[in-house]
């Protein structure tokens, strides 16, 4: 269990990180005005992320058929999450709705570069050396 808390930490790093980045580039390109909104979706894809780690935590000690409840109820509570936070960018007139959703995504590219390091250093090792 120590593996999944330093994991969830290593995550949530790289989530703070990679809109740190995008945050500055945006800055730094004259589009300034998308910060608010992509500091709001980088913010719901954090918590999004804890929600779910909480979930998964809890339901690694319980039987099956209730862990799977358990999950399809998290999920739910997960999308009302987002679509209130969506609702939010909407109805905020200084927040932009696309820079929210980009910042949303967070998550999803951050997991999507671990899997890419992962299948890059799984051929590095089992690639065959050539003399």
């Amino acid at each position: 269990m120590q593996e999944y808390f330093i994991k969830i930490k290593q995550t949530l790093l790289q989530i703070v990180a990679l809109g740190t980045i995008i945050c500055i580039s945006a800055y730094y390109t004259g589009y300034a005005w998308c910060i608010p909104g992509i500091i709001l979706g980088n913010f719901t894809s954090i918590l999004y992320f804890l929600l779910l780690c909480y979930r998964v935590y809890k339901a690694a000690d319980m039987p099956a058929e209730r862990a799977l409840s358990y999950m399809k109820l998290g999920w739910a509570l997960r999308l009302i999450f987002i679509v209130l936070m969506l609702l939010i960018s909407l109805r905020v007139p200084t927040i932009d709705f696309l820079s929210s959703v980009v910042g949303m995504f967070t998550l999803q590219m951050v997991m999507f570069l671990n899997a890419l390091v992962l299948i890059a250093k799984s051929f590095l090792i089992t690639a065959p050396k050539q003399d």
